[in-house]
């Protein structure tokens, strides 16, 4: 069995795909269908459906489908919205547990919202940083930009990190597939079989996500962006209604229809039980990659109308991250929050399985994040294979139908047909999502800034120029490098606990 952490890790990891997968979709996966077969290409195609930039390696997937952006680019506060919804996905249903994990108390808040803020606001520089730099080099997507700053044979290590990323997140998506339906047909009271996780594994793999997986033209899926979007949005506001109005709370209506484990539970501080302890590096690990939109900074950029001077666009892209990061953490301190003050430490690795079956509301939620998922799995899993196949050095033949098919097959069989026997593959989620999550939002930013730092340093040095700004900030970034090893160890570590 896995630790508690190691399930709250893969759960995170689970609930936060979406985001990702609906960040970054090879576009060749997304309208090579619509009239015509795919036909090879030098590149994969990057980012989402509002993006036609491409670059050498595949990345994730997405869903969202907008139109097409004006020629004078986005506004800002149309970029606000839009990146707010890329960075927020189902994963803050995971939060409050983070909390619950190092205390009961309802003191803990204090520190967890602190933390939050904290690695927001990072989070945010980073992606602003990676844009500049992007900027700076020429380069129009984060692995793009990467070779254009190093050695171009070492951007295999940001699409590497991706591909394993949808990796790990496919067998996540399978794994939470099969208990979520299993639970489902449990309540319906369907016969034991059908109450089994891996027959519902099986059922749905086959049944569902293999033909899925299979289309080329995969915008029919958008709508898992709006249900995503709208869970989110609607699962925040019942669970501040069920805070506010005591349903859970011992006498209310719904207290004695949960199992005791799951009722709530705070426990006071004392010397023994203090509100901040080691294991707060549980959240820490978690809020470290909650705000991962990274792999769309350039794209973001590239999309924002310039100032009407037609000066740098850095200081409206600097609104817009501080805008949309700061959007993303108001409705992630809201979920944490009501969750924990709702359920204390018996806050649930998804908090949702802490509300009654007979709540309608939580009912509503539950259903809504289950069909994001199943539409969000075969986006990542495009990614997915999408990765493999160009790091194999078969991209270039990924036109081809007995390809795709073959490639298909094979690769469900290695996420879905793990989920079957390895149920403790958990741990490798978790341990994955730590350390890749924390390279891409903190590392592979700060190592890119700072080559590219020192270059400018050089040629301001040479020129005579003031350089004292850029000095500190590179010496920022060395902080943040330290920080994105930490983080990454320090997950790595609570994982293995």
């Amino acid at each position: 069995m896995c630790s508690p952490s190691v399930m709250v890790g893969i759960r995170l990891l689970a609930l936060t795909a979406p985001v990702l997968a609906l960040q970054h979709t090879p576009s060749a996966a997304i309208s090579s269908t619509r009239s015509h077969p795919v036909k090879p290409a030098a590149q994969p195609v990057l980012l989402a459906l509002r993006s036609r930039q491409r670059t050498a390696a595949p990345l994730l997937t997405a869903a969202v489908a907008t139109p097409e952006q004006p020629p004078q680019g986005a506004t800002v506060s149309a970029s606000i919205i839009n990146l707010a919804k890329n960075i927020v996905g189902s994963g803050v249903l995971t939060l409050a547990a983070g909390v619950a994990a190092f205390s009961g108390s309802k003191l803990a808040l204090i520190p967890s919202l602190a933390i939050l803020l904290f690695l927001s606001g990072v989070s945010a520089y980073s992606f602003s940083s990676i844009a500049r730099v992007g900027e700076a080099v020429g380069g129009t997507t984060y692995r793009d930009t990467w070779a254009k700053v190093f050695p171009p044979k070492t951007a295999i290590l940001p699409a590497a990190t991706v591909t394993i990323m949808t990796f790990t997140a496919g067998l996540a998506y399978s794994i939470i597939i099969g208990d979520s339906f299993a639970s489902i047909a449990s309540l319906a009271g369907l016969p034991p079989t059908l109450q089994r996780p891996n027959v519902w594994i099986v059922l749905v793999s086959t049944l569902v996500l293999f033909p899925l997986c299979l289309l080329r033209d995969l915008s029919s899926l958008a709508i898992g962006s709006v249900l995503g979007t709208a869970g989110t949005l609607y699962t925040a506001l019942f669970m501040a209604l069920r805070c506010i109005d005591g349903s859970y709370a011992p006498g209310g209506k719904f207290f004695s229809a949960i199992a005791p484990a799951v009722q709530p539970r705070f426990v006071p501080v004392t010397p023994a039980t203090p509100v901040v302890n080691l294991s707060i590096f549980v959240l820490i690990s978690m809020l470290a990659t909650a705000f991962l939109a990274h792999y769309n900074a350039p794209k973001f950029y590239n999309e924002l109308a310039p100032p009407k001077d037609g000066g740098s666009k850095v200081g409206r892209f600097n609104l817009v991250c501080g805008g949309a990061f700061g959007l993303a953490a108001l409705l992630c301190g809201l979920i944490m929050s009501m969750g924990f003050l709702t359920f204390g430490a018996a806050s649930q690795g998804l908090i949702l399985n802490n509300y009654a079956t007979k709540d309608t509301f939580a009912f509503l939620a539950r259903m809504g994040i289950g069909a994001s998922i199943i539409f969000s799995y075969p986006l990542n899993f495009a990614g997915f294979r999408e990765g493999v196949l160009s790091m194999t050095g078969l991209g270039k033949f990924a036109h081809r139908r007995d390809l795709h098919i073959a490639s298909t097959v094979l690769l469900m069989l290695s996420t879905n047909g793990l989920a079957l026997f390895m149920k403790d593959l958990g741990l490798i989620a978790a341990l994955g999502g730590a350390i890749l999550g924390s390279a891409l939002v903190y590392i592979f930013p700060a190592l890119m800034f700072i080559a590219n730092g020192r270059k400018a340093l050089k040629a301001k040095a040479d020129k005579g120029e003031n350089a004292n700004g850029l000095k500190a900030e590179v010496g920022a970034n060395y902080a943040l490098l330290v920080l994105g090893f930490f983080l990454a160890v320090v997950g790595a570590v609570m994982s293995l606990k």
